[in-house]
C-alpha cells in the first residue's frame, strides 16, 4: 500500500455515514445565522436558537446534534438542550437556551418569528 493508498483509505473512513442514515438525507447540520441565532437543520425541521450556551458562553454552531431527539449539546462541556423547548436536559446547571422557532420544513411559505415572507 502506497502512501497515496493509505491517505485515500483514511479519507474515506472519515467520510463514514453512521449506520441506518445516508448522507444528505437527515443529517443534522448548524449554521449561525446572525450573532444571536443558529440555524439547526433535522431532516425536515429547522430550529432557530440561541448560539451560545449559557453556561460558559460554548458557541453551539459547533455542537453536536441529537437528530433523533432534537437536542444539541454544548462543545464545551457538554450541556445538553432540547430543540423545541430550550430546556436543560443535563450537563453544567445553567439556564436554558432561546428557541426562536421550530419549523416544519414543509415549504408553506411561512417566515421564522419576526421575519418577512
Amino acid at each position: 500500500m502506497t502512501a497515496g493508498d493509505r491517505r485515500e483509505a483514511g479519507d474515506r473512513r472519515m467520510a463514514a455515514v453512521p449506520a441506518g442514515r445516508r448522507r444528505g438525507s437527515g443529517e443534522p447540520s448548524v449554521r449561525q445565522v446572525t450573532e444571536e441565532l443558529v440555524l439547526v437543520e433535522v431532516g425536515d425541521r429547522r430550529v432557530l436558537a440561541a448560539a451560545v450556551c449559557p453556561h460558559r458562553g460554548g458557541r453551539l454552531k459547533y455542537g453536536r446534534v441529537d437528530g433523533d431527539r432534537l437536542r444539541i449539546t454544548c462543545p464545551l462541556h457538554h450541556t445538553t438542550f432540547d430543540l423545541t423547548s430550550g430546556e436543560r436536559l443535563s450537563g453544567a446547571a445553567c439556564a436554558g437556551i432561546r428557541v426562536v422557532d421550530v419549523l416544519p420544513g414543509d415549504d408553506s411559505g411561512q417566515s421564522p418569528a419576526g421575519g418577512a415572507s
